[in-house]
């Protein structure tokens, strides 16, 4: 890779409406190497990023820059994890995330889940994973994994800069540039333990087919199950108040997007305001009595259904139903504000 060849891809992704073309998969990948390896000034990493953007970024660009991703990965853990959870990475602003406590959840009824992020990811730069995990009081997982059980299951949350650590290093940069770049929506679909199954939080619909497309043309997805959530705020959270459509990718389906939409809960409940996020998961962690704990079951039996334990969603409900809630199974620890 020739440092230099960053300015002819600025070159063809910038020109302008008439001029501009769209990367190869192969060109796509050397461009985003040149930006993790530091070969691409931080100038040159922006007009890039920029540029992609305002062309529009292709499945094969999305492809390119996922297999530069993936180079380092998967990474070694001693057992095989069933769901990795593909939330964005700049969390959420709006809304409460179940995330963390879910997976916890899910974890007790046997499931093996993987979680990751990093703070401070524009655009929204709101609680994400990583924040609601630290709130909680838990150690961020390292390499080499121990397994720390969870009732039958366990979780690990991998901080970015354990895995990835040169996309990590461009967050200044991309904090600088305050726009959802390429890299926000390949991130999260990096599945660094390699994962049986994954779920992805996605924004814009139509984004859906692209990243098909380039999670199939990398070679992932022939033994993957992955199920994409058109959630709150673009996350893999299901809505409070209404129905949240999905669109499911099995190999024991075939080749073509499932579309799964998971109801609206019973009873009335509407959109929930923004909460104290550390609070909410102090209560809803140790108090299965807790008023929003139906809802942290829903979530949990969405991860289920997701991993392929479950045929479906409805399924999975059952299968929470009959797991009991033990709070013992959570030590006491201190809690910290989130941003």
């Amino acid at each position: 890779m020739q440092p230099e060849m960053i300015r002819e891809y600025i070159k063809k992704v910038g020109t302008g409406p008439l001029g501009s073309r769209d990367l190869s998969r192969a060109e796509a990948a050397d461009a985003a190497r040149l930006m993790l390896s530091g070969a691409a000034t931080s100038a040159q990493t922006g007009a890039l990023l920029l540029g992609l953007r305002l062309k529009g970024e292709t499945a094969d660009e999305m492809g390119g820059f996922l297999e530069a991703l993936r180079d380092t990965l998967p990474l070694s853990a001693p057992t095989r994890y069933d769901l990795d959870v593909g939330d964005p990475y700049d969390g959420k602003k709006r809304s409460l995330s179940l995330v963390v406590p879910a997976a916890i959840a899910a974890a007790r009824a046997g499931l093996r889940v993987v979680l990751h992020g990093l703070s401070k990811v524009p655009v929204k730069q709101g609680p994400g994973v990583l924040d609601i995990w630290n709130a909680l009081g838990r150690p961020l997982s390292q390499t080499p994994f121990s397994r720390i059980p969870e009732g039958e299951g366990d979780v690990l949350c991998l901080s970015q800069e354990s895995f990835r650590p040169e996309l990590a290093r461009l967050l200044p940069l991309r904090q600088e540039l305050g726009l959802r770049t390429l890299w926000n929506t390949v991130e999260k679909c990096a599945n660094p333990l390699d994962a049986t199954a994954q779920i992805i939080g996605i924004f814009h619909e139509p984004i859906i087919d692209k990243l098909r497309h380039a999670l199939d043309r990398n070679g992932i997805t022939p033994s993957r199950r992955i199920l994409f959530v058109c959630g709150s705020e673009g996350g893999v959270d299901l809505h409070p108040h209404r129905a949240t459509l999905c669109y499911l990718l099995d190999p024991a389906l075939g080749p073509e997007l499932q579309p799964v939409t998971i109801p609206p809960p019973s009873g009335e409940t509407g959109p929930l305001p923004p909460p104290e996020q550390d609070s909410f998961i102090r209560g809803i962690d140790r108090d299965p009595s807790h008023p929003l704990a139906p809802l942290l079951k829903r979530q949990a039996a969405l991860f289920l259904f997701a991993s392929g334990q479950t045929k479906s969603f409805s399924e999975a409900e059952e299968r929470l139903a009959e797991t009991p809630y033990d709070p013992s199974a959570t030590s006491p620890s201190p809690f910290r504000s989130l941003p």
